[in-house]
């Protein structure tokens, strides 16, 4: 299998799944980034208005609604209309004369959908390169479509990213622990002996290029491997992984980060 990728192309995202296709050839593959648990019970339509919002009100204040239709692309009458449903919803309050701000429910989804918005445009532009306007429309697709694991996997793949590319601040997950914390647990492959039984947690390394080759050779979080036979004097480490033995340099090992199988 050639593993030489001169572009990377994410066309879709479903269930937590990302889509990559060659740049040469027809082919194209499926890597999982967490599996999907349970989806949400809001409309994609009230996530987009929720997040919006948010990004209005972020420094506090409250969001006008010619504001709102300006970003969303709608007539503000829609807008309005929205707002008295949202309202009662319980997920936010108008404020008579100045706008509406989130209510505690509100922005608690409002927050989640800005933060996978933002970690996907790192992405978009940290891996793929993806740029301008295109980077943003994707990612306002994707969002509604990636789970909370898959998320926090994206989160650990890109190292804690903690601002998007236009320089705001990405929102912390919901764990209540540090991000150092949220790895202590993970160990390098290269540390598990010869018939350990581990699971791919994140891929931790500053070249691009060699993280998306272990991600195309099937590396992805939540991918299980055995440890088969590690190679004296600095040679190479046979994994199996699918049901193939792999053999990845041992640099190459202290790239993927893992935890004891289950």
């Amino acid at each position: 299998m050639d593993m030489e990728f001169a572009q990377l192309c994410p066309t879709t995202l479903l269930g937590g799944c990302i889509l990559i296709s060659e740049a040469v050839g027809v082919r194209s593959k499926v890597y999982s980034l967490g599996a999907p648990k349970s989806y949400s019970m809001v409309s994609e339509n009230t996530e987009q208005y929720l997040k919006v919002i948010f990004n209005l009100t972020e420094d506090g204040g409250t969001a006008k609604t010619t504001d709102i239709a300006s970003l969303l692309g709608v007539a503000p009458a829609s807008v309005t209309e929205m707002l008295h449903k949202l309202s009662d919803k319980g997920l936010v309050r108008q404020v008579p004369y100045k706008g509406v701000m989130l209510l505690p429910r509100g922005r608690k989804i409002a927050c989640r959908m800005a933060r996978k918005h933002r970690l996907l445009e790192r992405f978009l532009a940290d891996f793929v390169g993806v740029t301008g306007r295109s980077r943003h429309e994707q990612a306002c697709k994707m969002e509604h479509a990636l789970t909370d694991e898959a998320e926090q996997n994206l989160c650990k793949i890109m190292h804690h990213p903690e601002e998007c590319p236009h320089g705001r601040r990405i929102p912390k997950c919901g764990k209540h622990i540090t991000c150092d914390r949220c790895t202590s647990s993970d160990v390098p492959l290269t540390d598990i002996p010869e018939g350990g039984k581990v699971v791919v947690s994140h891929l931790t390394s500053a070249d691009k290029d060699e993280l998306c080759r272990m991600l195309a050779m099937g590396f992805v979080p939540g991918s299980e491997v055995v440890v088969e036979k590690k190679v004296p004097m600095g040679g190479p480490i046979i994994v199996s992984l699918k049901g193939t033995k792999v053999a990845i340099a041992r640099e190459s090992g202290d790239i993927l980060h893992v935890t004891k199988a289950a």
